[in-house]
């Protein structure tokens, strides 16, 4: 091996090793928000039934519920590493699928980005509607 082979070896591994721990960075984020956005759910869905003032009304509401919940995705199931093909020649495809699920994913970040500011605009209308009446 020459040393240029070895030089371009080592950046490599090293390029590996920086994403490993970004990665790790990363899914501890995710993992955070993924367990917020549960509460949050939880709490918004909670004030909903607030508005169900008839027996059709909730049914309406439960109905709109039950196809929201099953259309969440559920929690990734861990695969262990050894069932990963550890080949370099598909490596770029890998990087490229990578970058186009995360820039989708970004996208997807400012879309409930905006509905979060659209829930808090509309529970604060609420809570303030509520207060009126109080």
């Amino acid at each position: 091996m020459t040393a240029s082979t070895g030089g371009q070896t080592k950046r490599v591994e090293d390029a590996f090793a920086e994403f490993n721990e970004s990665w790790m960075v990363y899914w501890e984020a995710y993992v955070e928000l993924q367990n917020q956005l549960y509460e949050s759910v939880k709490a918004a869905r909670e004030v909903s039934w607030l508005a169900a003032t008839d027996t059709a009304k909730v049914a309406e509401i439960n109905q709109a519920q039950r196809q929201l919940f099953a259309s969440i995705p559920r929690r990734v199931d861990y695969a262990p590493l050894g069932q990963v093909t550890q080949n370099l020649d598909n490596a770029l495809r890998r990087l490229n699928e990578l970058q186009a699920a995360l820039t989708a994913e970004k996208a997807s970040c400012k879309r409930i980005e905006a509905a979060i500011d659209l829930l808090l605009d509309k529970a604060s209308r609420t809570k303030q509607e509520l207060q009126a009446v109080s």
